[in-house]
């Protein structure tokens, strides 16, 4: 989550894009608020993942509201990844309309390390299981730690 406001040319980059009516939403880029062996290791092993495989970063996500709220909005008891999930279910809408979700790289959020702050520099490593097994079953709910683990 981004920890610093955006600046004016954030949301200006942001409502050309919303504004051209090929873009259904989509996310900017990310620089973290401080640095660690352990924030950069994760930043490496995830960042670049998730660009390849989705096209998508981290930082501000952005859509219209209407279309916030066709698809649900976030679902808050994901343990992880909702915003990402979120993006994947507003890529299914923009695609019943010929919409893309798109990536604002040059525009970057704040991002908040008030996790690894608590949990530590590494403990995303930990949590590697619980994804891979989250990607096989499809369950990204954490039954069995309760939502207060990353939340």
């Amino acid at each position: 989550m981004p920890t610093q406001p955006c600046t004016r040319k954030t949301f200006n980059v942001i409502d050309s894009a919303i504004s051209s009516g090929r873009v259904v939403g989509g996310s900017t880029g990310l620089t973290l608020e401080r640095k660690s062996v352990g924030l950069m290791g994760t930043y490496c092993l995830g960042a670049p993942p998730l660009v390849l495989l989705t096209g998508m970063d981290s930082g501000v996500v952005f859509c219209r509201r209407e279309d916030f709220a066709a698809v649900g909005g976030y679902d808050e008891g994901y343990m992880y990844a909702e915003d990402l999930l979120f993006l994947m279910a507003l890529r299914r809408l923009g695609k019943t309309r010929g919409q893309r979700l798109t990536r604002l790289p040059k525009v970057r959020a704040l991002g908040c390390t008030r996790k690894f702050d608590q949990f530590g520099d590494w403990h995303y490593f930990g949590m590697l299981g619980h994804a891979i097994k989250s990607l096989i079953t499809g369950n990204w709910h954490d039954q069995n730690h309760g939502r207060s683990v990353l939340v």
